[in-house]
């Protein structure tokens, strides 16, 4: 469905929060990098839950293509620094996790002070936690000076933590030993 310029109607397009939809979304953006422009543009501007389809829409497009979404990477960890929809954290910690160099990111301080705020923050959800981590992680193999923080501040996790975020925390620090 389109709206009325010649963008999709992602906002009334995005009823539900199935798979299929979010795939027929995918489908819509193409490879046109106007209409990923103007989904980007929606993701933080919509409230919950459109904010947090629209995000995982542009998640699942960056499995199979993330090069669109590349200049927008410093415009998201800002926006990511300030949305209060955890959906829409996680599918762009997700998609920063998986598929950007690093090298890339003008301001990678930024994103790193946020990984290692929300990983030990024990009010942030699993998902946000764990992501912090592969993201810290990466940034240790960067710079591995990191390291000696990043071990401690997923030791200071680990007694109050799930149990899904104490095995990953714990393959990481025994992964970090070992280099």
């Amino acid at each position: 469905m389109m709206s009325k310029d010649r963008f999709p109607d992602f906002i009334g397009g995005l009823g539900d929060s199935g798979r299929g939809t979010a795939d027929l979304a995918v489908e819509a953006i193409g490879d046109d990098a106007e209409v990923f422009k103007h989904l980007m543009g929606l993701c933080f501007s919509q409230p919950y839950p459109i904010g947090m389809r629209l995000a995982r829409v542009v998640q699942l497009y960056c499995e199979k293509n993330s090069n669109l979404v590349v200049p927008y990477i410093d415009e998201i960890i800002e926006n990511i620094a300030v949305s209060e929809i955890e959906g829409v954290k996680r599918s762009f910690l997700k998609i920063i996790a998986d598929s950007i160099d690093f090298n890339l990111v003008k301001d990678n301080s930024t994103l790193l002070q946020l990984c290692f705020d929300w990983l030990i923050s024990p009010k942030e959800t699993v998902s946000i936690r764990y992501y912090s981590i592969i993201i810290c992680e990466k940034f240790c193999a960067y710079e591995p000076d990191l390291i000696p923080e990043f071990k401690s501040s997923l030791e200071f996790c680990l007694p109050d933590a799930s149990k899904g975020f104490q095995n990953r925390a714990l393959k990481v620090l025994k992964k970090l030993e070992r280099s």
